[in-house]
């Protein structure tokens, strides 16, 4: 198959968890990841000299890095981890059972003896009010036992061989202990770059970046751009500053070259989105390539790549090579093959995964004319997938490296792509503007309270125009507060236990502008942008079969099941009381399972819906569906068969919606969950 090169790119991001006042990070994902992904994925890559792969490095990671590298920031979790286990406070005792096992606890927690009986001696349900008791009952030892089982559930296997004694041990630890653990956390984070340096000269690995807060550029370039993919989205005012995409673009590009002393060929737009106008600026910059989402090559060629039952897409001499717009030339990656190792694989057996990966490329490039070049894009995000694979990926990647090598099938990088197949270029005369995520921008400017902090953002940078402000650091500060990750987190498309902190801190940096300026900043930023900003949700932990009766049957019905406390957050709609109270969701192997009570008596005065984002359009009003069985009476029961939420493997995400005289008068957040193997399981249900 010489005539297809498979082109890998693995994206590492992590946005700005500080403030410039203050470096205690309040979420420990940089230092973690850097001692479970970023070095381990290029040794794993390095074994297999003849496979190359592309990494992309976000400008707001490496700045991380290099303050940790550099003893400039520390982490909050960090802080406590180092502290002596017999000093912690009932406080802190409490902030350790609620942060130290922030991980996928099947492939993170459960493994280890003792981290796992830890968990359970806490409880996978996590109720903020039993805490201090809890707490209370765990002695010195154990508590130094989490401390250290929470830092070594993240350091790679690859790293583990050199404290493998640790390991080891399992329980029962040593303040000392803590000392090698720190030991191996600093070498490994301060031997990254060095490291990708002398990858880079070898000629196997391409580096690449993105703009320096992780913004959606076409957003700052004009946020009505978003109104071509979603016509009927609602704009309150225009955000229009190409020259704020310019300087991303520039400032991203010059820390990129002061890490790693050259300037990048090829750069990764934010969330892969793009927009024509965005063209120009690139190429200005010395850009020569970027990539995106195939769905973006479809719109823009107004074609579709539908895929047959192997997956081969129709018009695949189309998509798989680049096109040239404005001397940029532009990648669109195979979205269904990044998405099965994002999202599938880690079900599957390295082998089985690998077989069905390696399949499916032999199958395109047999699709593919025999006389021509072409390249398989796979793009996806190269930290987070991990944790949800056995031994962290590591079995799967080296695996699917060591097939291809054996295989000889072809891998390069983008650049050297372009340097030996520039006839294979097709020429684009329209770049549709949208991402790597429904190929629109809903997610960053569709809800109110992403209008909420597109409007702070607006006026305080108004004000750095009216009052004439040249200071860079103020400047770049806002450059920040435009960053997508707050975004991601404004609205109800995506819930975590950390929104509130992201929150809470873009709020705190738009205050240290206002601060600097000594102007008194408005009103709202003491307010929350979310109207929830904490959401206490529990995992279910096992099957469920209650009774659809509408009532509490007995005691433990539900009891396995997980729950969010809306009582604790407010509904969305805060104009509203708000009237759900709890809501309570599970599997058994032939129904999903969902029970909502709501805080008003007259529960039979409303109609309900429940309203599934995927699968998409499925959607249940309640005593109108006649295929689902539920009850209302003392709460609200309700029973879907899971052969109507389509395959194992399948994510659902829904929300439930009531309504009174046909207006909508409460919602629950976006609820989240993934069917998986082994009949139909329950894993990872998020909020």
């Amino acid at each position: 198959m010489n005539n297809l090169s498979v082109a890998f790119l693995w994206h590492f991001h992590q946005p700005i968890y500080s403030t410039p006042e203050d470096k205690i990070l309040p979420m420990p994902w940089v230092r973690l990841h850097a001692i479970k992904d970023y070095l381990d994925m290029l040794k794993n890559i390095q074994k297999f000299p003849e496979v190359c792969v592309t990494f992309n490095f976000t400008p707001t990671l490496l700045i991380q890095l290099q303050e940790y590298k550099e003893n400039k920031c520390t982490d909050r979790q960090f802080l406590l981890f180092r502290k002596r286990a017999e000093d912690l406070t009932l406080e802190e005792k409490i902030e350790i059972l609620k942060d130290f096992f922030l991980a996928n606890w099947e492939e993170m927690v459960e493994p280890y003896p003792r981290y796992f009986s830890l968990l359970m001696k806490r409880g996978k349900k996590l109720v903020p009010e039993e805490l201090p008791s809890v707490a209370e009952s765990f002695t010195t030892d154990e508590f130094r036992d989490l401390q250290i089982w929470a830092n070594l559930a993240w350091i790679d296997p690859v790293f583990r061989e050199e404290i493998k004694e640790l390991y080891q041990k399992g329980r029962n630890f040593k303040e000392q202990d803590k000392e090698i653990i720190i030991a191996l956390q600093n070498k490994i984070i301060s031997s990254i770059f060095d490291e990708y340096k002398k990858a880079v000269e070898t000629g196997q690995i391409e580096l690449t970046t993105s703009p320096l807060a992780h913004p959606i550029l076409p957003l700052l370039i004009n946020s009505n751009l978003a109104k071509i993919s979603n016509p009927n989205l609602e704009i309150p005012f225009e955000f229009k500053h190409p020259e704020d995409a310019r300087e991303q673009i520039i400032q991203g590009i010059a820390i990129f070259e002061k890490i790693f002393g050259f300037k990048p060929k090829g750069f990764w737009p934010s969330e892969g989105s793009v927009c024509s106008e965005l063209l120009p600026v690139l190429s200005d910059t010395g850009i020569e390539w970027i990539a995106t989402d195939e769905e973006i090559l479809a719109r823009s060629i107004n074609l579709s790549f539908k895929r047959d039952e192997n997956g081969i897409p129709n018009h695949s001499n189309l998509l798989y090579k680049p096109w040239n717009m404005g001397n940029i030339k532009i990648f669109f990656r195979d979205h269904l093959l990044s998405d099965r190792i994002a999202f599938v694989y880690n079900r599957w057996e390295p082998e089985k995964a690998v077989e069905d990966f390696i399949g499916r490329i032999k199958q395109i490039a047999g699709s593919l004319s025999s006389v021509e070049k072409f390249i398989l894009p796979v793009i996806l995000d190269g930290e987070n997938a991990w944790e949800y694979f056995e031994n962290d990926g590591t079995d799967f990647l080296q695996l699917l490296y060591k097939t291809i090598s054996n295989e000889k099938i072809p891998t390069t990088t983008f650049s050297k792509f372009l340097n030996e197949n520039q006839s294979t270029i097709n020429n684009l005369s329209n770049l549709f503007p949208g991402s790597w995520i429904g190929a629109n921008f809903n997610i960053w400017i569709g809800k109110p309270e992403d209008h909420k902090a597109w409007l702070i953002i607006k006026n305080l940078r108004d004000k750095l125009v009216d009052l004439d402000i040249k200071d860079s650091e103020i400047w770049r500060q806002l450059y920040f507060l435009e960053g997508s990750d707050w975004f991601w987190w404004f609205g109800d498309d995506f819930f975590s236990v950390t929104t509130e902190v992201f929150d809470r801190l873009f709020r705190q940096n738009a205050l240290w502008i206002y601060k600097k300026l000594t102007i008194e900043p408005p009103h709202e930023l003491f307010l929350p942008i979310n109207p929830q900003t904490e959401i206490y949700a529990t995992q279910p932990i096992d099957y469920i079969s209650p009774t659809i009766d509408g009532k509490l049957t007995f005691f433990y019905e539900w009891y396995n099941a997980g729950y969010l406390d809306l009582k604790r957050t407010g509904g969305t709609m805060q104009r509203f009381a708000g009237l759900f109270s709890k809501v309570y969701y599970g599997f058994d192997d032939k129904n999903l399972y969902i029970r909502f009570d709501i805080l008003n008596q007259n529960i039979n005065q409303y109609e309900y819906e429940i309203d599934f984002e995927r699968p998409e359009g499925l959607k249940y009003i309640l005593g109108v569906n006649q295929d689902i069985n539920f009850k209302i009476d003392e709460i609200i029961e309700v029973s879907i068969p899971l052969s109507q939420l389509k395959s194992v493997g399948d994510y659902i995400e829904f929300i439930i919606k009531a309504r009174e005289k046909g207006k909508e008068i409460d919602r629950t957040p976006l609820l989240k969950a993934v069917i998986t193997q082994k009949d139909i399981i329950l894993k990872n249900w998020t909020v």
